[in-house]
C-alpha cells in the first residue's frame, strides 16, 4: 500500500468539537515517517483548506479537493481539474435564482458567491466556520465544484434531470454538485497515476455518501462512525472506526500496524 486519503470534515475534524484531534495529527505525521503518501480528499476548495485551524498543510504529500474535480500538489499548485460544462451552469445558476437559492462557484483558484446570500447559506458557513465569500457575477469561467444551500432533505430531482451533474447532501443544510463520473475516486486516480502507483494501491478514511466510491475502489477503506455519519458508508466499508475524538483513526492506525 502507498498512500493514505483522508476526508476533512467528520473524519480528521471531530463534528461534535470542531477541531482535529491531536491523536489524528500524530497518526498523519506518523504514517509520512513509515513511507507513505499522505493527502487529503475532501469536498472542500482551496482557501477553505487553507482557513482550517490546527491544520498544517505542510503535512500533507497532496490535495484532491472540490469532492475530486480539482488536483493539487504539496505547493497547492493544481495539477489536473475537470470542470463543469458550461450549459450545466448555467442551468444551475438559472434552477437557483429562480428558487431563491444560494449558490457558490469554486475554480481552482478559490470560491465565490454567485447569487444572493439566504438564510440557509449563512447557516451552513456556521456550520463550517468559514466566512462567505465575496459576490462575483460569473462570466464562463470553468466551474470545478458548485456548493447549493437548501433546507435539508430538499428534493433536487428535477434538476438533476436536467444536468449532467449529481447532487449530494452534506451533514448541513449544503449540497454538493458534481459533475457526473467526477468524485474523489476521480481525484485519486489522476493522483495515484501522477506518483506512478497502482490506482487502488491506497487507503481511505472518510465518513459521508461523497466518500463511496474513494473507500469502494481503495485496497482498504475505513468509515469513520460517529453521530453524523452514514451509515451506508459504514455498511460497504472494510472497517469501521471510532470517532476522531476519541481517537479512533490513530487507535486503528495502531492496532493494524501502520503506525
Amino acid at each position: 500500500m502507498k498512500a493514505v486519503f483522508f476526508d476533512v470534515d467528520g473524519t480528521l475534524i471531530d463534528c461534535v468539537e470542531k477541531k482535529i484531534p491531536a491523536s489524528s495529527i500524530k497518526a498523519i505525521e506518523e504514517l509520512r515517517k513509515n513511507g507513505y503518501k499522505v493527502a487529503l480528499a475532501t469536498g472542500r476548495d482551496i482557501n477553505s483548506i487553507r482557513g482550517i485551524k490546527d491544520l498544517d498543510i505542510s503535512v500533507f504529500d497532496a490535495y484532491v479537493l472540490n469532492n475530486g474535480a480539482a488536483i493539487y500538489d504539496n505547493t497547492l499548485r493544481c495539477i489536473k481539474d475537470f470542470p463543469f460544462l458550461r450549459e450545466d451552469v448555467e442551468k444551475i445558476l438559472e434552477y437557483c435564482n429562480n428558487k431563491n437559492m444560494s449558490l457558490i462557484f469554486d475554480t481552482v483558484e478559490g470560491p465565490y458567491l454567485a447569487t444572493e446570500i439566504t438564510d440557509c447559506l449563512v447557516e451552513g458557513k456556521k456550520y463550517y466556520k468559514e466566512e462567505i465569500p465575496p459576490y462575483i457575477e460569473w462570466k464562463g469561467e470553468e466551474i470545478v465544484k458548485i456548493n447549493i444551500f437548501a433546507p435539508m432533505g430538499y428534493d433536487f430531482s428535477e434538476l438533476e434531470k436536467d444536468i449532467s451533474a449529481r447532487i449530494v447532501p452534506c451533514p448541513t443544510v449544503c449540497y454538493d454538485v458534481m459533475a457526473k463520473g467526477i468524485s474523489k475516486q476521480t481525484g485519486i486516480r489522476e493522483l495515484m497515476k501522477y506518483y506512478g502507483f497502482n490506482e487502488n494501491d491506497y487507503m481511505a478514511f472518510g465518513d459521508q455518501e461523497n466518500d463511496l466510491e474513494m473507500l469502494e475502489n481503495a485496497k482498504i477503506g475505513i468509515a469513520v462512525k460517529d453521530i453524523d455519519g452514514s451509515e451506508k458508508l459504514q455498511h460497504m466499508a472494510d472497517y469501521v472506526c471510532d470517532a476522531p475524538r476519541k481517537d479512533g483513526i490513530y487507535t486503528f492506525l495502531k492496532n493494524n500496524g501502520y503506525i
